[in-house]
């Protein structure tokens, strides 16, 4: 089972001058929906690109039915 969630967020790594931008619909396999909140969006963002959850700042996400 798979969720898709439209997300807008800001990955930055503690050592990185800049900053990444990414928005787009994003597919969170094993997911059925459970996602809570900002934190949780984020912790699995930050496993997708191997970064540490505070290195992901959410600016909007909501799921896609």
């Amino acid at each position: 089972m798979s969720a898709k969630y439209y997300t807008h967020f800001i990955a930055q790594s503690d050592d990185a001058i800049e900053y990444n931008e990414y928005r787009g619909v994003v597919e969170l396999l094993g997911q059925n929906g459970s996602v809570e909140g900002d934190r949780d969006i984020a912790r699995m963002l930050a496993r997708s690109f191997d970064l540490e959850e505070t290195d992901i700042q959410v600016l909007q996400w909501h799921q896609l039915h």
